[in-house]
């Protein structure tokens, strides 16, 4: 049976309602957000209200508010706490009974209190409201019942409020369908066809599924306390166990102690026995040595005394046996035997005392359950880099604990090395050493894109999957897979979307369309000196033509469609442009305008876009670009001819880096034409003089030197000017060998 609530406990309870968290004072213009947490208007919620947005965020649960323009004063009120203000306020009424005064006559003094009508009332109108038809129902109280009516909190009722609309009217009815109270001539006027009904009749339905609504809400908050309960005996428990663990540390170092003590007795016993041994050696052979002293000193005493004191035929008489006895002693004396045998050699060995300070280290560790964290634990090595085919890499995983200690204990470390394009999967090498060490080594067979996927324990490790390009091997670039020869000084090429090879030929006049195989499909153009030729996504092709100082545009099928361009440095004027390539990301074309030492870009209409490049050796500066290309990332790649390098930059232009290092100290020499691979792997030509290298060099996307192949002569794998370079869709490489009038093909 729950306990009785007194006046006095129940007022109390009523005060602490009717105070602010905030200012800690009684509510002033309480305003409800709403997460249903109140506080006064101002100046307590003024002051939230954030400088950069017309919002706040509730100083109880964290819950951001949104503001109208009318601010805070746009928030609801609290009828609740006003109702509790009213509550309090008839308490302290019915309290001083004498000072207040009838709410119907408003002479007599009150003496009962009506709940229906919320007025105070004298004797006399008690009595007439008993008559009067509208109140002989209503429930009358007496003063020291409306002070009992505080306990439970019932506040006194009110009128029903007007219609805002039509001021005559009370609210009587609600509409479910706006959910809002409305008077019967809206239900003629605004609300003609939804669902509504009086407030008497739907109250107890509304109030009864308002019960019902806040039913999972108490089911949570039932939850959540018996989830707090559990905070509580969770850290109760931590408490516990940091009492246990460190009652365990104490013992524990204790018993090391107490056998350090034990070694320390006995290591020095074992110092007092050996001393005492020493010393015992020591005073043995000290004791002959103070023999030979006394006989020593006894001859020679006596030889001083007799030659002093005896008489001449005395000293010639003894002189025979005293020379005998001298020889004696001096023959039986050996240096070597006055000297101490027994040495101060004694020392303190202390082998494994570094090892015994690692294992001290290690003897005892605070840890929560050892848990394992994928997100403290760390990888490094090669094995993320880029990497060429028939190539091992290497990879060090370390394991490590929530607490970022090694984490010791075994896993189940799994990696693979997955080609994009066609899935194939490769598995890692994974060497499990100690303290939470794993090595991962994978080799590579297939050029291309993969993925390195690494798990611990099933769960994938922190940024998994790696992307690894695989560049082609240094040894693979042998003699060419295959030679298309008479084609007539070929210079650029690009392969359109059907697989076929278009070339520029017969000295930059003509172009032509091969099969993938080399036999020619259709020859077209009159040109003038043309060099760099590109395709777009619908195949039509842009020709660069350097002597006309223009690009032409064709069909797929060699129709002529538009040019652009003439001989100046303005915008859609070129000074003997050489290389032209497509970006697909942006549909725009990319020209190597030479000698104005630039790079133009023009949109597949032939109009002008932008323009970057200034005639110079620094960073963005170019001298003489010969050639451009895109790899995976929509970055362009340009031979600085004169500049003897590659230099890299964002479609927009912004410059990212250059590269030209190779092995052994060397550099690119005349870098000339240029191709990428699906790997993302760089082919950059090499022109000279007539001596000059005449080779391919081959880098990674970084600019990372991998190999170089051919050089200048007519054999097959060697080369004679290469103008032009290109990547089918297997990643072969098809080299324009211009002097030789052939195609040479690299797989």
């Amino acid at each position: 049976m729950a306990e009785r609530v007194t006046t006095k406990e129940a007022l109390k309870k009523l005060d602490a309602q009717l105070e602010c968290s905030l200012c800690l004072d009684t509510f002033k213009q309480p305003k409800l957000l709403p997460c249903f947490h109140v506080f006064c208007k101002s100046p307590c919620l003024e002051k939230l209200v954030t400088k950069d947005g017309p919002s706040l965020t509730c100083p109880t649960c964290r819950h951001i508010v949104p503001l109208s323009e009318r601010g805070v004063a746009g928030l609801q009120s609290d009828f609740h706490i006003d109702h509790l203000f009213e509550i309090q306020d008839s308490f302290n009424k019915a309290k001083d009974e004498n000072a207040t005064n009838c709410g119907n006559c408003e002479n007599g003094k009150a003496t009962g209190y009506c709940n229906d009508c919320g007025d105070f009332l004298c004797d006399k109108c008690q009595a007439a409201h008993k008559i009067v038809k509208y109140t002989r129902e209503h429930k009358l109280i007496s003063l020291d019942e409306l002070k009992a009516q505080v306990t439970s909190l019932v506040p006194p009722k009110k009128a029903v409020p007007h219609c805002p609309k039509h001021s005559e009217n009370s609210l009587k009815i609600y509409c479910d369908t706006c959910s809002t109270l409305i008077c019967t001539d809206c239900t003629i006027r605004l609300h003609k066809d939804h669902n509504y009904d009086l407030v008497a009749d739907v109250l107890t339905k509304h109030k009864e599924e308002l019960v019902s609504s806040l039913k999972p809400v108490k089911e949570k908050l039932d939850s959540v306390k018996r989830a707090l309960k559990d905070f509580d005996a969770r850290a109760k428990a931590i408490h516990d166990q940091r009492a246990t663990i460190e009652a365990n540390i104490h013992k524990e170092i204790d018993e090391q102690h107490q056998l350090l003590d034990q070694r320390r007795a006995e290591v020095v016993e074992e110092l007092e026995m050996l001393t005492q041994q020493k010393l015992k050696d020591l005073a043995a052979q000290k004791d002959q040595v103070e023999i030979t002293q006394v006989k020593l000193t006894s001859c020679l005493e006596y030889a001083k005394g007799g030659l002093k004191t005896g008489t001449d035929g005395e000293v010639l008489e003894i002189k025979s046996s005293f020379v005998k006895r001298v020889k004696q002693i001096t023959a039986e004396f050996e240096s070597y035997a006055i000297q101490p045998e027994t040495k101060a050699d004694m020392e303190l060995i202390t082998e494994g005392k570094e090892p015994l300070k690692q294992a001290y280290q290690d003897f005892l560790e605070v840890d929560h359950n050892r848990s394992f964290s994928l997100e403290n634990s760390h990888m490094t090595g090669d094995c993320l880099k880029d990497a060429t085919s028939e190539e091992t890499k290497t990879l060090s995983y370390q394991a490590m604990t929530k607490n970022n200690k090694k984490f010791k204990d075994k896993l189940n470390l799994k990696a693979e090395l997955v080609h994009i394009e066609s899935k194939g999967i490769l598995k890692c090498e994974v060497i499990k050493e100690p303290h939470g060490q794993h090595k991962i080594n994978y080799r590579p067979v297939k050029r291309g894109k993969h993925e390195l996927h690494i798990t611990v324990n099933g769960d994938a490790v922190r940024d998994n999957p790696f992307p690894i390009a695989v560049a082609p091997s240094p040894q693979s670039f042998g003699k060419p897979s295959r030679v298309v020869r008479g084609v007539k000084k070929p210079q650029g090429t690009v392969f359109n979307s059907k697989g076929q090879l278009v070339v520029v030929g017969g000295d930059g006049t003509t172009v032509s369309v091969l099969t993938p195989e080399g036999e020619k499909i259709r020859t077209f153009g009159q040109l003038n000196n043309a060099r760099g030729v590109t395709v777009d996504k619908d195949d039509n092709m842009y020709v660069v033509e350097t002597g006309n100082h223009r690009v032409k545009k064709f069909s797929s099928d060699g129709e002529f469609m538009a040019a652009v361009g003439s001989h100046g440095s303005g915008n859609l004027k070129f000074l003997h442009p050489i290389g032209i390539c497509y970006s697909r990301r942006d549909n725009n074309l990319y020209v190597a305008d030479r000698s104005n030492h630039r790079i133009q870009v023009l949109s597949t209409e032939l109009n002008f876009v932008q323009c970057f490049g200034a005639q110079g050796n620094g960073n963005k500066q170019l001298y003489n670009p010969r050639h451009a290309t895109f790899d995976s990332a929509n970055n362009l790649y340009v031979t600085d001819n004169g500049n003897h390098r590659v230099q890299v930059f964002t479609a927009e232009g912004q410059f990212l880096r250059t590269f030209s290092q190779k092995a052994n100290g060397r550099k690119l020499s005349c870098p000339y034409a240029i191709a990428i691979d699906s790997s993302d792997t760089v082919y950059v030509s090499e022109n000279g003089s007539h001596h000059g290298p005449h080779h391919v060099s081959v880098f990674t996307s970084q600019g990372a030197y991998i190999t170089t192949f051919g050089g200048l002569g007519t054999k097959e794998e060697q080369f004679n000017n290469i103008y032009g370079l290109s990547i089918d869709s297997n990643d072969s490489v098809v080299v324009s060998d211009q002097g030789n009038w052939r195609l040479q093909i690299f797989k």
